[in-house]
């Protein structure tokens, strides 16, 4: 863990030293350490990001869970007929909720 440590310590100190040598070199220049810069950028999005959609996917998951429990106990109590469309409303919302689920898995 301390190498490592140490080693990151070194590349940061090190690749601000690559970036200047990037920029005096007449072929690269500005543009060079512009392009590789925004593709790390997106790099650290996408890793910030990760965390977050799983949290997102875990309440989504948990929405699901309680809306089933809560539809199945809603068609249980209640003597509605087959043909009242509150009740086939909520039928296509756990459909629908179940397909978008399917769309987030990794």
């Amino acid at each position: 863990m301390q190498m490592q440590k140490k080693f990151n310590e070194y590349w940061d100190e090190y690749s601000l030293i690559l970036y200047d040598a990037v920029i005096l070199n007449p072929r690269y220049k500005l543009n060079m350490c512009t392009i590789a810069l925004l593709q790390f950028m997106v790099l650290m999005l996408q890793t910030l990001c990760k965390p977050f959609l799983a949290i997102l996917k875990l309440l989504f998951d948990e929405y699901v869970k309680n809306s089933k429990s809560m539809s199945s106990s809603l068609a249980g109590s209640s003597n509605v007929s087959n043909n009242d469309p509150v009740d086939s409303s909520l039928h296509q919302l756990n459909v629908n909720s179940a397909n978008l689920r399917g769309d987030y898995d990794e």
